[in-house]
Order: C-alpha cells, then structure tokens, then sequence
C-alpha cells in the first residue's frame, strides 16, 4: 500500500499545523528528504508538552530523542503509529529501541522510504 494521499493525511492529522500538513504534501508529490524531516518531526514536536525552542528539523543529527528532547515511549509509540499510517512503513520494537537520535530517526526513515 502507497502513501495516504494528503487530503486523507489532513483527515488523519486534526489540529497538527499547517506546516506538517504541507510538508507531508510536497513529500508526497516531490519526495524531497527535508520534507519528510519536516513532516516527522512537526509530528513530534506537536506531541511535546513544551513547545521547542527552534525547530525540531533544524537540530544536529546528535540531539537525543529521550534524554535531550524528553520525548517518552508514549510519544514515540503515538509518532510511530502515524508514521506507520501515513507511510505504510512498520517499525517493529527492535528498531524503535535502537533509534535513539534525530539522526538515526532521519536516516532510518529516509532509507526505509527510498527501498
């Protein structure tokens, strides 16, 4: 099964801003990486109890997901569930447990969706 096109990404996502929803558009249609950064981690930060400092596309690939971002499993079960949905992607436990940065989270979802 192929992406959900963005009008049902729109239907899944209510309340998320705009930017998220645009973002996953232009992936949809261009497939550009820093899109597909956009869209995941505007899904993330929406999730966070404290709204970030800056954008969370724009941190270094270091930034720790848990200790830096104080992202818990509940939140990155929920952006785990929308990423699966929105992407048709599975991510099973292993390699949830094993993405423990922006940059491993970037690169392990770029590669799944380029193979």
């Amino acid at each position: 099964m192929p992406m959900i096109p963005p009008s049902e990404a729109a239907e899944k996502l209510p309340g998320y801003p705009d930017a998220v929803l645009r973002a996953y558009a232009g992936y949809y249609r261009d497939k550009r990486p820093e899109d597909l950064d956009k869209v995941v981690f505007g899904l993330i930060a929406f999730l966070l109890p404290e709204a970030a400092e800056r954008s969370l596309h724009e941190l270094p690939d270091s930034t720790d997901l848990r200790a830096d971002l104080g992202i818990d499993s509940i939140t990155i079960a929920e952006v785990v569930f929308i990423i699966e949905d929105l992407f048709d992607l599975k991510i099973d436990n292993d390699t949830l447990m094993s993405l423990q940065s922006t940059g491993d989270l970037k690169n392990h979802l770029r590669k799944e969706l380029a193979g």
